[in-house]
C-alpha cells in the first residue's frame, strides 16, 4: 500500500508541478482501431469553438463494455480550461488504464451569457456526442464525473438531475457548491463574482430562490442519484464547510452511497500528504463503485 501511495502522490505532483504543452497535437485518426491506444486533442462535440474534448482510448477497449470517465475543469463557471486539470487525466489514466477519459471544455459564462443552464447543456452535448460515437471508438456508456470547484458543481447537478437513463454512476465533487440556499453564503465572495456569472446578478438567494434552487446539486437529489465522494476545506473562503454536511444530509436521507472528508486548508490548495490521501480515496472509490 505505501509504494501504491507514492506512486499516486508521484505521478500527481509531476503532472501538477508542469506546465500545460503547448505543443500537444491535435489530430484525428478516423480508423480507431480498438487493439491500439488513441489521443484524439481537440475534439468538437458540438458547433462552438469553446465546446472540444481530450479524448484519451486505451488499448484494448470494447465496445459497450469499457467505462468512461468525463473530467469537467474549475474557474468560477466563467474562466478555466480543460488543461488545468491534466493532472487528473494523468492520474486517472495510470490508476486506470482500461478506462477511457473524456477531458472537456464547456462555453465560459459572462455577464451576457451566463453559465446556467448553457454548461448544463454543453455537458448534455457531450454525454450525447460520446453516446452516438460509442462504436466508432469502441467505449461502453457508463460514466463517472469528476470535477474540481465549479466543474465539481456541473458534475454534480447533471448527475443529479439531468442524468438520463442513469449512465453517470458515480461522482467525485473536489469543492465543488453543491447548495445556494446555505445562508453561509451570504456576504460570500462567491456570490459576487462567480455566481453571478453563474446565474445573474442577485446580492441574495431570497432575491430569486427558484433559480438558485433550480442551479443547486443538492436541490436535485433522488433516490436514483449516482454514488458520491467529495472532498472540502474548513477553511475555504469560497465554498463555506456547511456546504459538505448539506450535501452529505441529502444524500444519506436518499440512502444514496457517499464518501465525505473534510481537510484543514482552503480553496483546494492541499498540502502533499493531503493530495496524497485525496487520491488514495478517489482510486479506491472508483475502483468498488464504478
Amino acid at each position: 500500500m505505501k509504494k501504491v501511495a507514492l506512486f499516486i502522490f508521484l505521478t500527481f505532483a509531476a503532472a501538477a508541478c508542469s506546465k500545460p504543452d503547448e505543443s500537444r497535437e491535435t489530430y484525428y485518426n478516423p480508423i480507431v482501431k480498438p487493439e491500439n491506444e488513441n489521443r484524439i486533442l481537440d475534439l468538437s462535440y458540438g458547433n462552438d469553438p469553446a465546446q472540444k474534448m481530450d479524448l484519451y482510448l486505451p488499448a484494448g477497449r470494447q465496445t459497450d463494455k469499457t467505462k468512461v470517465f468525463i473530467i469537467i475543469h474549475g474557474g468560477g463557471w466563467y474562466t478555466g480550461d480543460k488543461v488545468d486539470v491534466e493532472n487528473q487525466v494523468f492520474l486517472l489514466r495510470n490508476t486506470f488504464p482500461d478506462c477511457a477519459i473524456a477531458n472537456i471544455n464547456y462555453r465560459l459564462a459572462t455577464a451576457e451569457s451566463l453559465g446556467f443552464p448553457k454548461q448544463i447543456n454543453d455537458l448534455q452535448q457531450a454525454v450525447s456526442y460520446l453516446n452516438a460515437k460509442y462504436t466508432d471508438y469502441h467505449i461502453g456508456r457508463q460514466y463517472a464525473m469528476l470535477g474540481v470547484s465549479a466543474g465539481a458543481h456541473l458534475a454534480m447537478l447533471y448527475g443529479y438531475k439531468y442524468n438520463l437513463g442513469n449512465q453517470v454512476k458515480a461522482i467525485c465533487s473536489i469543492v465543488g457548491p453543491a447548495d445556494f440556499s446555505d445562508p453561509n453564503y451570504e456576504q460570500n465572495a462567491l456570490f459576487s463574482n462567480g455566481v453571478n456569472y453563474l446565474v445573474g446578478s442577485y446580492a441574495h438567494y431570497s432575491e430569486n430562490p427558484s433559480l438558485y434552487n433550480a442551479a443547486s446539486p443538492v436541490k436535485q437529489i433522488t433516490s436514483a442519484s449516482p454514488k458520491t465522494i467529495m472532498f472540502y476545506g474548513n477553511a475555504d473562503p469560497l465554498v463555506p464547510e456547511t456546504q459538505i454536511e448539506l450535501l452529505k444530509n441529502k444524500l444519506d436521507q436518499y440512502n444514496v452511497y457517499n464518501e465525505s472528508y473534510v481537510y484543514d486548508v482552503g480553496h483546494a490548495n492541499w498540502t502533499p500528504d493531503q493530495f496524497n490521501d485525496i487520491n488514495l480515496h478517489i482510486a479506491e472509490f472508483f475502483k468498488s463503485k464504478f
